[in-house]
């Protein structure tokens, strides 16, 4: 179960909502997600709701942007169940026809649609919404256990892109996209990344 710490008061409805988007996330995951997805799977969901519950907190959300951007986090890799390359426009469909469903506004509809495909790389996030959900979708570059997370990225795409490198190329490659990704939100240019410096002169270190 969802523990949201954002200070968001949620009523009944909007709880009920957030237990079925769980739900529904957590069963198609497990049932439908391919099981070599090492990265893109439940866990990273999770991180991600994670993120941003705790960015949102930071930059002051109100109720409403966080209900939204949560049911965003629990949907925005969802796609991956039907397709690798473009999940973020299928993940916004599979979205709308959810919420749909669940009776939530058209209006916030868009509002979740649009924040799961601004996640798409290279993210290029048009509101402070969208800016809070990039940041949590690469959350983990800010983490002690960041290389654990990259290694399984490497798998995902031999597996599922047929993308090969060596440990070496692949150290590099994450050196350089680390070194030039940016945090937007103002928590994320504080915070998180003086976090993901320490990850950098790990990587740093690997290729020297």
């Amino acid at each position: 179960t969802i523990v949201l710490d954002l200070g968001c008061n949620m009523n009944i409805t909007e709880e009920i909502l957030l237990t079925r988007v769980e739900r529904f996330v957590e069963d198609r995951l497990k049932n439908r997600l391919s099981n070599k997805m090492y990265f893109h799977n439940l866990e990273h969901t999770l991180l991600v709701v994670e993120g941003v519950q705790l960015i949102g907190r930071a930059v002051g959300l109100n109720n409403d942007e966080c209900l939204l951007l949560i049911l965003a986090a629990f949907l925005h890799d969802v796609g991956y169940t039907e397709k690798y390359v473009g999940h973020e426009e299928e993940s916004a469909n599979i979205a709308a026809e959810f919420l749909t469903e669940n009776g939530l506004e058209p209006e916030k509809i868009e509002v979740v649609k649009e924040c799961i495909k601004a996640t798409k790389f290279p993210q290029q996030p048009e509101n402070k919404l969208q800016m809070v959900i990039c940041d949590a979708d690469f959350y983990h570059f800010a983490l002690q256990d960041y290389q654990d997370y990259a290694d399984r990225l490497k798998a995902e795409w031999e597996t599922n892109l047929n993308l090969f490198y060596t440990n070496l190329e692949w150290d590099t490659l994450n050196f350089n996209m680390l070194s030039a990704h940016e945090y937007f939100t103002s928590y994320g240019k504080e915070v998180l990344q003086e976090k993901k410096k320490f990850n950098l002169e790990r990587l740093k270190n690997r290729i020297s």
